[in-house]
């Protein structure tokens, strides 16, 4: 398997959610979808990145869930729709 999302973790063998990270995770999103820019969005989240790194977990459908990882965002807040 390749690199883990930010916001989860791996235990025995299962994703779960890192409830810390989620919350980031969570607020980028939030943040995003009210109009800020991807890098002020992920520093109002608490997260330092650059705008491509934010980019790249707002384009994650891991986040909305599937068969390994549990949803950390809802389709309300998917910005690829």
């Amino acid at each position: 398997m390749g690199h883990t999302p930010y916001g989860y973790r791996i235990e025995n063998g299962r994703a779960v959610i890192d409830e810390k990270q989620a919350h980031q995770v969570r607020g980028l999103f939030e943040s995003y979808i009210l109009g800020l820019s991807l890098k002020d969005a992920a520093e109002k989240a608490g997260l330092k990145l650059f705008h491509g790194s934010a980019g790249r977990i707002l384009r994650n459908r891991k986040y909305l869930g599937d068969d390994y990882y549990p949803a950390i965002i809802d389709k309300a807040m998917d910005c690829q729709q």
